[in-house]
């Protein structure tokens, strides 16, 4: 297969502090021959899938105060507010970037380490946006935060119970559900107040074994989360488990769901992805990429995930047909440490860098 990656005279220039920006649309990605490209030709990073990754290249965004090592976890688009989510753990900051643009805008507030050591679960790693608000949870602290994107600022924190793992906005029950997987539970704040929530107060907690990833079919009233070989289905409004469905993972990690097709995927550490029927449980199908899988994205309107593999160094590129069954179209280059992503959509996918600090744009070349 040819590499779509065209090599650049010149370095790309990386968004290396707030409030840089770049005029007009992201450009296709092209290679900036740097070490820390996982556009790199010649690194010699493999697959598991029929065909080696190609060079789909890579532009480097450097989040402000992340040279020294990011250990990013949990990154969201919010298409009310037209911007990629990306907690960015010790520096302190939750930053917003503008896809189209490569804007970003730092807004702190949250604790900072001097040093990175590997470590993704300091300070805050997971936000959400519900109402024209973000939601982010902060595991040093144990506090669930209210952002004032406009404002730029918090402006609420909440004790929580436990060490949080994710953070969803519940807009059925205007709440907001955070998973602990320590204390087993999920953990369900009261957005008080009629202009929205100004406050928040504590409203119940749901017992579930294993309890990490999280992910929400609004208008069917349900979620979704996931103990180590299950996926769990749960009614919002009843704050009730109904379902538990074997999924075939050895280690679950990563979901992401399709409202209009009625799916759920489930991604396995071990390197798979799995397609269920959020009605029935029932299995639609399974695909094999690289191992250490931990978060992944999914793209409803092309109906496409995109699953990292620190393992192999690659990110899997996995199409699934009208009736759910995922197929591997190809994976391209990313680096051994790139285990979260995230996508706007239309073919856009950034993969995070967390030795770098950086989130590194690729276009799906497939």
């Amino acid at each position: 297969m040819r590499s779509l990656c065209v090599l650049a005279l010149g370095l790309v220039a990386a968004c290396a502090g707030v409030g840089c920006s770049s005029s007009g649309a992201l450009p296709a990605p092209i290679s900036n021959k740097q070490s820390d490209d996982p556009c790199d030709p010649g690194t010699g990073s493999t697959s598991t899938g029929a065909a080696p990754p190609i060079d789909a290249g890579a532009t480097p965004l450097s989040l402000p105060g992340g040279a020294a090592g990011i250990g990013f976890d949990d990154m969201r688009f919010s298409p009310t507010l037209a911007q990629l989510l990306i907690p960015a753990g010790r520096t302190g900051s939750l930053d917003l970037v503008d896809p189209s643009s490569e804007e970003l805008t730092a807004i702190p507030g949250f604790p900072t380490a001097a040093s990175y050591t590997g470590d993704a679960t300091f300070g805050v790693t997971s936000a959400d946006e519900g109402d024209d608000t973000i939601f982010a949870t902060d595991r040093t602290t144990r506090t669930l935060t209210r952002i004032d994107p406009k404002a730029k600022a918090v402006t609420a924190t909440f004790a929580l119970a436990a060490t949080p793992g994710y953070v969803r906005y519940v807009a059925l029950t205007h709440e907001v559900w955070v998973t602990e997987p320590s204390a087993r539970q999920i953990e369900i704040v009261s957005l008080a107040g009629a202009d929205g929530g100004v406050g928040l107060s504590a409203a119940a907690t749901l017992a579930v074994d294993g309890a990490e990833s999280l992910e929400l079919d609004p208008a069917a009233g349900l979620a979704f989360t996931g103990a180590s070989t299950s996926t769990i289905a749960i009614d919002v409004s009843k704050r009730a488990i109904i379902a538990t469905w074997p999924n075939g993972c050895k280690s679950s990690r990563g979901l992401a769901v399709d409202p209009g097709h009625g799916w759920v995927l489930a991604a396995c550490n071990e390197g798979r992805l799995v397609v269920l029927s959020e009605h029935t449980g029932a299995m639609l199908g399974a695909v094999t990429t690289g191992g250490g899988v931990d978060r992944i994205a999914y793209d409803a309107k092309r109906t496409r995930a995109y699953v990292p593999s620190p393992a192999s160094a690659s990110l899997a590129v996995v199409a699934l047909t009208a009736t759910g069954v995922p197929k591997v179209l190809g994976s391209v280059q990313a680096t051994p440490d790139a285990h979260c992503v995230v996508t706007p959509g239309a073919g856009e996918i950034f993969v995070c860098v967390p030795s770098k600090g950086q989130i590194a744009y690729l276009f799906d070349p497939f």
